[in-house]
């Protein structure tokens, strides 16, 4: 599946969303709410989401099945990346 810049920008800007409001809420997943998504990241996909600071990786979360729609794939696996990646300590 190939997304357009417009849809990759919408799915960034998810992805920011989900980590701040949870920043605002001392960490909880803040439940994912469809708003005007544009047809091809409501189709399920999976998603991998990776956070770098500069050049080091800080948090990477995914999925391998398609078990919801993109657009909420990405707002959860922003969010595990950024709270619960083993890994490194939560934002």
């Amino acid at each position: 599946m190939s997304l357009d810049t417009a849809e990759r920008r919408q799915l960034l800007t998810l992805a920011r969303g989900s980590i701040e409001s949870a920043l605002a809420t001392d960490g909880a997943l803040s439940p994912f709410y469809e708003t005007q998504l544009v047809p091809a990241l409501t189709v399920r996909r999976s998603s991998f989401v990776t956070l770098r600071r500069g050049d080091e990786l800080r948090g990477c979360c995914g999925t391998l099945e398609a078990p919801r729609p993109l657009a909420e794939d990405v707002w959860r696996n922003a969010w595990a990346a950024a709270f619960s990646d083993y890994r490194f300590p939560h934002l």
